[in-house]
């Protein structure tokens, strides 16, 4: 990344940040298809199905497909698609939607022997984006063997962009192409176009374009949980949650004067909120100076967002003070 000149804002070191932390989004919510508590939960709920583990014991396709079908259409689980084989190999069932990806795969034992296996998705490919679209609030393209599946534009570019620059339709673009495993075996090609960054966010210093960037990010899991019928205010602790792990930054809901739930009241975090917020400048918090964000997406409560105030003030810091601005 280039070096910001000093007093001069963050310069030509602004799209570096602001693609750093864009990309890093859509990559983290990927592995999240692979490696979340859900995903876990989703895992065992397979393993452990007595009825799909005695179907795939008794060979009868019709009684696997049945219970295949139970768990995939189970309101509230998650599961997308699941693929079930024979220990030989043979598939037995399929279900679900046709375009999924991050598949994890897994064994079936009936009465402690392995009777087959299965191959299983908590998210489709059309759900990826939506998601990338909306956290990291960017474009995203997805190719199939190299041709347009899903995304965002209409029109998208025929074939995978490389990473790197890119002009498209008279906007500016820094790419960052990279392959994704799709079901059950094969790959998804992805293009994330991060738009270059406007002359009022390069004239920022580095460390407020960061903050700028995550606040956008904070705004945007509070909007999306709105929409979806999960109000931040009697959801405060899911909203915090949810912001804290893409940003891994303090956040703040302050009813007032007075906080009304924080990162500080999560599990594991014990560093008390700052006892005053502005809408701007430096608050010490956990022994280190850090920038501060005000959002007010939906009145009347105010929701922080802190960023180091310099690269150094917490580094190797981990939780709710921070991490590494590096």
């Amino acid at each position: 990344m280039a070096a910001a000149s000093a007093g001069n804002g963050c310069a030509a070191a602004t799209a570096g940040v602001v693609d750093g932390i864009d990309d890093g989004i859509a990559h983290q919510i990927y592995n999240e298809e692979l490696m979340s508590m859900e995903v876990s939960a989703d895992l065992y709920r397979v393993t452990s199905s007595t009825a799909l583990a005695s179907a795939v014991a008794s060979g009868d396709p019709a009684m696997v497909r049945a219970a295949t079908h139970e768990i995939v259409y189970t309101p509230v689980w998650h599961i997308v698609r699941l693929r079930v084989l024979s220990s030989s190999g043979e598939l037995l069932a399929d279900v679900g939607g046709p375009y999924v990806l991050a598949p994890l795969t897994g064994q079936i034992t009936y009465q402690g022997k392995l009777v087959g296996s299965f191959v299983m998705s908590v998210q489709d490919d059309l759900g990826y984006k939506k998601l990338v679209n909306h956290i990291a609030g960017v474009p995203i393209e997805e190719y199939l063997h190299g041709k347009p599946l899903i995304g965002t534009f209409k029109h998208p570019p025929s074939s995978p962009p490389a990473s790197g620059p890119l002009t498209f339709r008279g906007i500016h673009y820094k790419v960052d192409s990279y392959t994704l495993s799709a079901f059950p075996t094969g790959g998804l090609q992805i293009a994330v176009l991060v738009p270059s960054p406007s002359a009022s966010l390069s004239a920022m210093s580095c460390q407020q374009v960061r903050l700028t960037t995550h606040a956008a990010i904070v705004d945007r899991v509070a909007t999306g949980l709105m929409r979806s019928g999960h109000s931040i205010y009697s959801n405060q602790r899911l909203f915090v949650s949810q912001a804290y792990d893409y940003v891994h930054l303090p956040v703040f809901m302050f009813k007032g004067t007075h906080e009304a739930f924080g990162t500080n009241r999560l599990e594991g975090i014990t560093a008390p909120a700052p006892a005053k917020l502005a809408g701007s400048g430096e608050v010490s918090y956990d022994g280190s100076k850090w920038l501060v964000a005000a959002l007010r997406p939906f009145p009347p409560d105010w929701i922080y967002v802190l960023e180091p105030a310099s690269v150094s003030a917490t580094t190797g810091a981990t939780g709710a003070t921070g991490v590494s601005s590096s």
